[in-house]
Parts: structure tokens; C-alpha cells; sequence
């Protein structure tokens, strides 16, 4: 990936079933100081997945599984969290070693048959189908037509999104474009037919990947729970 190229695949039940080209592009970083390819802070043989985000995870409470996207879907904490509730879940990561981690922890744990794996750059994959669920963990492309669009066009009627990203307007790192605002989701999914039940500015706990781990705290993140009415169906597919 550190040459700009790579192929993409999919990972179904943990076989490569499809091969498809693959520009990667950027994921914003969790800190300044890090300078890294995302594969790199990956280890690719499970143990770096880590524990599901029990507050992006809350709105599946209740919910009766079906089909889930996890779109930014790092070594599969989140993703094998769902599939254990009986979801059947895509994950999209564009670092190849994380969705390698995702493989044998998901095999590891018996979950293989209900999740499906892409490595590919969120800001150009496509959904061939919706989802019950949609999860973006810190994952969302820089500023641009992709960044929400993809999101909501994933969503069949009556489906749940879940997002969490780094707040602009009170984090102290981070390139222009890569973070988000409050205002800005609310009216991007709006616009795009959504509902939101949740949009707040909150803190959360830094972020750790095994082997690149920060001082432990909190930071600012911004958490949108959203929803596409019943009977619609954003035309963007």
C-alpha cells in the first residue's frame, strides 16, 4: 500500500472470491505525531482485535438482526461483535493486515460464516446492496462528494447508521478536511433523506491500536445516530 497501489479482494466466509482494482486514499489519522500506512498498525493475525464500542453499538438494542456494514471496519471488534448477536456483517477497511486480523478472529471465535470482508478505500467502495445497520467508526474520508453519501445510500428503508468521528471544532490535531462538525453531518444526512435521533458533541477514550498505543484519556468526538424512514429510498446506489 506505501506505493499507491494494491488490489483489492473479498474475503466471503474467509475465501478471496473477487478481485477488483484499488486506488487506496487517506484515513485521518487518531493523532498528529503518528506517520504511518494504516496496514502498518496492524498485526493481520487477530490479535489486534480489539473490544466493540459499546456506544456505537448501542442502537442495535432491540433490533432484530439482519444485515449490518461496518465501513471502516478495522480488526473487526465492532464487526464480530455483531455477527456474535447474529447479524451478518460486511466489513470495509483499506488496510489489508486489519482485514486479515478480522479473518482469524472471526474464525477463531466460529463467526467466519456471517461475515463477508473487503479491503478497499471507503471514499470509492460501493454497497451492491442495503443494510439493516450501517456502523462508521472513525472512518469517514476527507470532505468530499463520498463522505456521507455512501453511508446513507447503504441504508434500506428503516435502517439504523451509527457514526462516530473526531470533532473539528475542539480537536487539537488532525488536516483540514479530515474531521467533522455537528452542523455539517446533521445537514449532509438530512439532505440526503435521513433522520437523526442523535447528533451531540461528547468525549470518548483515546483510541489504541496494540503496538502504537497513546497516553491513555478521552477526546472529542462527534456521534450521529440516524435513520432512513420506512417507504424511502435515496436514489444513489
Amino acid at each position: 500500500m506505501t506505493d499507491g497501489q494494491s488490489i483489492d479482494f473479498i474475503l466471503a466466509g474467509g475465501t478471496v472470491t473477487q478481485p477488483i482494482p484499488h486506488t487506496p486514499g487517506a484515513q485521518p489519522a487518531p493523532n498528529p505525531d503518528f506517520d504511518f500506512d494504516w496496514d502498518d498498525i496492524y498485526r493481520g493475525d487477530g490479535s489486534d482485535t480489539g473490544d466493540p464500542d459499546p456506544l456505537l453499538l448501542a442502537p442495535v438494542d432491540g433490533l432484530t438482526p439482519g444485515l449490518a456494514l461496518d465501513l471502516g471496519c478495522g480488526a473487526g471488534g465492532n464487526a464480530l461483535a455483531l455477527a456474535a448477536r447474529g447479524w451478518r456483517v460486511t466489513g470495509v477497511d483499506i488496510a489489508p493486515r486489519a482485514i486479515v486480523s478480522t479473518r482469524a478472529t472471526a474464525s477463531e471465535r466460529h463467526l467466519s460464516d456471517l461475515v463477508d470482508l473487503a479491503v478497499a478505500d471507503s471514499a470509492a467502495w460501493q454497497p451492491e446492496t442495503t443494510y439493516d445497520f450501517v456502523l462508521s467508526s472513525y472512518s469517514l474520508p476527507p470532505r468530499g462528494p463520498a463522505r456521507t453519501a455512501t453511508l446513507a445510500a447503504a441504508l434500506a428503508p428503516g435502517a439504523v447508521l451509527a457514526l462516530g468521528e473526531w470533532d473539528e471544532e475542539a480537536c487539537d490535531w488532525g488536516k483540514e478536511d479530515d474531521l467533522v462538525t455537528v452542523d455539517e453531518l446533521t445537514e449532509a444526512f438530512t439532505g440526503l433523506g435521513l433522520e437523526i435521533d442523535r447528533a451531540e458533541r461528547t468525549l470518548v477514550p483515546v483510541h489504541q491500536h496494540p503496538g502504537h498505543e497513546q497516553e491513555r484519556g478521552e477526546d472529542h468526538a462527534v456521534i450521529v445516530i440516524a435513520r432512513r424512514p420506512h417507504g424511502t429510498l435515496e436514489a444513489t446506489l
